[in-house]
């Protein structure tokens, strides 16, 4: 009797165990199953991530070349280009004037150089514009109204002979006059006073090289710098 008791308790005990174990192995399938389900949707979730990223790159990639093109369009044309343009046309409004030896163009660094011969404006030794004068004078602030918005600078230079009168004691103080009577009827003729400057060179920048007649002549007279 007492080995069918003992028998008995072994199965049981044995049947528990398996029951037990069962529950123990069902468990751990399930923990396997939620911890693959994490992983593929954080998989997903990276992969959209790096899609939506990529996608954002792209954009604005599009939008710089969109913005660089806009850009580019729209600049204004280089200022080299436009400066020998305004030169040009200014050179070839007064062409006229140039034509009857009345004055002369040349290029500067900085502009464009028009010179007025000094016999043309003033008597020797004086600053008071000559009414021959008003005519040419007239035309070049013409031209210098409608085709120029650059400053002006009016230079006056004379030859290389002394002076010294009760009115000029030197070339400084002739040619800085001359200067600013030229300043001043181009200001009487609408010119904007903010534009101008009136200076003296005296003797110091002489257009030709040399002490004879031709080249005192040549070396009297008033430039006007139109700069750029």
């Amino acid at each position: 009797m007492q080995t069918t008791s003992g028998s008995k308790r072994l199965a049981s005990g044995a049947d528990d165990h398996a029951e037990h174990g069962g529950e123990g192995t069902e468990g751990g399938r399930w923990l396997i199953s939620y911890a693959d389900l994490i992983t593929t949707m954080m998989v997903l979730f990276l992969a959209l991530y790096v899609l939506q990223l990529a996608k954002s790159n792209q954009l604005e990639l599009r939008y710089q070349t969109l913005e660089t093109k806009t850009a580019q369009q729209s600049a204004p044309a280089p200022a080299g280009g436009t400066q020998l343009d305004a030169r040009k046309q200014l050179t070839a409004l007064l062409d006229a004037l140039r034509a009857k030896g009345l004055i002369t163009v040349t290029d500067v660094p900085h502009g464009v150089e028009i010179a007025v011969n000094a016999k043309i404006l003033f008597n020797a030794g004086d600053a008071r514009l000559l009414p021959d004068s008003f005519e040419v004078l007239n035309q070049i602030a013409q031209v210098l109204q409608k085709d120029s918005t650059g400053n002006l600078l009016v230079e006056g230079h004379t030859d290389s002979v002394p002076i010294s009168t009760a009115k000029y004691a030197s070339n400084w103080e002739l040619s800085s006059a001359r200067a600013g009577a030229v300043v001043r009827y181009l200001v009487e003729r609408g010119i904007e006073p903010h534009r101008l400057a009136a200076i003296g060179r005296a003797d110091n920048f002489p257009l030709v090289a040399g002490d004879d007649a031709a080249a005192r002549a040549a070396n009297r007279r008033v430039a006007i710098v139109v700069q750029y």
